[in-house]
């Protein structure tokens, strides 16, 4: 599965939802698992990225960098 860009926080928080929302209605065959798993690491894995990003960047605009 290629990378699909990411384009906001919010659209990866939906795009993880969506996800997590076909897992618990069982639509997700087993066929598709991997992959929307892999999707799912991705998108969590940039939003951890994006948060530690802006708390950083709010601490030094605040100037309580630690």
């Amino acid at each position: 599965m290629a990378k699909q860009p990411i384009e906001s926080y919010q659209s990866a928080l939906e795009e993880l939802q969506q996800i997590l929302s076909q897992l618990e209605r069982e639509e997700i065959t087993v066929d598709e698992l991997t992959a929307k798993v892999e999707r799912a690491s991705q998108l969590i894995e940039w939003c951890e990225a994006k948060l530690k990003s802006t708390e950083e960047r709010v601490r030094k605009i605040i100037g309580t960098e630690s």
